[in-house]
């Protein structure tokens, strides 16, 4: 069998601290792949997900973007994005201009399946010390389930724990769907448990089946938590039943799509911010920088920020098919 060697790097994304935030493997080479080739390279590092770097092909790109997780390819997932980009000028694979470093920030524009998803990275002294990716498409909402009862029972939760109102579980998407499910407080976000006999009846085959549970930070709370997730407005979980990877510690795609559940329901315009924590429960703690602009009660730019540190490179070895 001919074989030939990829290049790969590492990183935990949505963190500055190494082994916290959430794992990607992004590989280099991998031109003349079969999708089946890729998606067992991504069975193989069995993250959440891994990304594939190939020359542009869309005018105005800096690199062609494939997302994979262990089960199938995506058309946008957050923290691929984010990190990808991070990866692409810590490596050197994609050099900041004189004027860039002078200025302390690039763009670096991804050609996903999704679309085109511009990421401004932050240099300090030409190297990333930040990233931010602005959505390639602005919040959808849908209702597809009403039940309190029954969508509690996903999570083995009561419909008490819903905030309920003007703030009810809605599907929003910035790319990828997620069920947003706004909890009382962050007690009731520790407590969540998948329940898949009930998520398979409730939510399986709808149209965003991962549930997002959130609720807003406490600030007199003396829960020791690691450094730099102090201070978050707000707690999260992302479950993603089904996957290799059951829950999630950082989900940029969901992340987004709540800045979008929350700007909607926000009745002031402007830019609006908000830090959130996910991944405490996992041991893999994850800190995202969310915003959504609003004009005239019009939501116009959805985008998503963190750190990515890079952990790991290496080489491939895999069949040249």
């Amino acid at each position: 069998m001919t074989m030939r060697t990829l290049r790969y790097v590492t990183a935990d994304v949505f963190t500055p601290e190494p082994f916290t935030g959430n794992q990607l493997a992004v590989v280099f080479g991998a031109e003349g792949l079969s999708t089946d080739t890729l998606q067992a390279i991504t069975r193989e590092f069995n993250y959440a997900e891994s990304t594939f770097v190939f020359a542009p092909d869309t005018p105005g790109t800096t690199r062609r973007v494939r997302i994979f997780t262990p089960e199938l390819e995506v058309p946008f997932a957050g923290h691929p994005t984010l990190g990808t980009a991070h990866v692409l000028v810590a490596t050197g694979e994609v050099k900041p201009t004189a004027s860039e470093v002078a200025a302390g920030e690039m763009t670096v524009v991804l050609g996903e399946n999704v679309g085109p998803v511009p990421v401004r990275i932050r240099l300090a002294q030409g190297v990333p010390v930040h990233g931010q990716f602005t959505t390639a498409q602005l919040p959808e909402e849908r209702v597809e389930v009403s039940d309190l009862d029954a969508l509690a029972s996903t999570l083995s939760l009561s419909a008490s724990d819903f905030v309920g109102g003007a703030h009810t579980p809605t599907a929003v998407s910035c790319g990828l769907p997620f069920l947003i499910m706004p909890l009382t407080s962050v007690d009731a976000v520790r407590r969540a448990r998948l329940n898949m006999d009930a998520w398979q009846r409730v939510l399986q085959g709808t149209w965003a089946a991962w549930p997002m549970v959130f609720a807003m930070e406490s600030r007199d709370s003396t829960e020791a938590l690691a450094a730099h997730v102090r201070g978050c407005d707000i707690r999260a979980r992302v479950f993603v039943p089904g996957s290799t990877v059951p829950e999630d510690p950082a989900t940029g795609s969901a992340n987004a799509a709540l800045a979008g559940y929350l700007a909607a329901r926000t009745p002031r315009d402007g830019v609006l911010r908000w830090d959130v924590a996910q991944g405490v429960e996992m041991g893999r703690p994850s800190r995202l920088s969310i915003e959504a602009h609003k004009s005239h009660g019009v939501i116009s730019t959805i985008k998503v920020g963190g750190a990515t540190v890079i952990m790991a490179e290496g080489t491939l070895v895999v069949p040249a098919h």
